[in-house]
């Protein structure tokens, strides 16, 4: 049964339109974090366009956790520029209630779960796993040239390592917990290379829209990298691509 629609997008229910503000995206849960509803079902973009565009356009009961939700849907988009405008919204030191430099947030009194959909915002930016494939650097900010991800867990027991530099993937290297099927979408343009880090080449599958399936027995690791060469598998910390306000920190 298709979900209650009208003409500004996802309704709240039958008979009952999102017609005023609120914080919440209760009525856009099918698309994040279900994903019941997403983007590569390309019959559905505009719904979720739209519904995005009307719930951010009433403005006036926005709150923290209003921009980490919209920030973790436009990241399903795959629009990384957009995610991180409205995630930043939640640090305006001018609004009622702002994310604080210690990710501490009050609305009546202190609300945890804000600064902790920031959080999961931030991974969905970098990392997601749903329907069943684990998407390396999906929504990455055109800002962020570097980036990396260190042991960061999938969804099917999957730890995930990668590095982006440059703008570029420049590696991926997964580690199945479980033994469960991997359909890893990598990330990287062009022809790649898909073995062990000892070298050892790993049976793959590919789907030709940049997802490989791959079998790993648990504790078995892959790594996929641009052919033509052999990646600096370092992971250290990046360069801060806009530097913030310092916060319990010596000057």
């Amino acid at each position: 049964m298709p979900y209650p629609v009208d003409a500004n997008g996802f309704m709240v229910g039958t008979g009952v339109p999102f017609a005023k503000s609120h914080r919440h995206y209760s009525h856009m849960l099918a698309v994040f974090p279900l994903a019941t509803v997403n983007w590569e079902q390309p019959e559905n973009r505009a719904l979720i366009e739209k519904s995005l565009r009307h719930w951010m356009s009433l403005e006036g009961a926005h709150r923290g956790y209003s921009y980490s939700g919209s920030g973790s849907i436009a990241a399903r988009m795959f629009r990384g520029d957009e995610a991180l405008a409205y995630l930043v919204k939640m640090f305006d030191t001018t609004s009622r209630y702002p994310v604080l430099e210690n990710t501490m947030y009050g609305e009546a009194g202190p609300v945890v779960e804000t600064p902790l959909s920031a959080a999961q915002t931030l991974h969905d930016l970098v990392l997601q796993s749903w329907g069943g494939i684990v998407r390396v650097f999906p929504a990455v900010p055109s800002a962020w040239a570097d980036v990396v991800l260190d042991r960061h867990l999938a969804e099917g027991a999957f730890e995930v390592t990668a590095a982006r530099r440059g703008g570029r993937t420049r590696f991926v290297l997964v580690r199945s917990l479980a033994g469960e099927p991997l359909a890893l979408r990598h990330g990287i343009a062009g022809a790649v290379t898909v073995r062990t880090p000892a070298g050892a080449p790993v049976p793959y599958r590919d789907r030709g829209d940049g997802t490989l399936d791959v079998d790993l027995p648990r504790g078995g690791e892959v790594l996929v990298h641009p052919a033509g060469g052999t990646p600096d598998l370092t992971i250290a910390p990046v360069p801060i691509s806009t530097p913030g306000p310092r916060w319990g920190l010596p000057a």
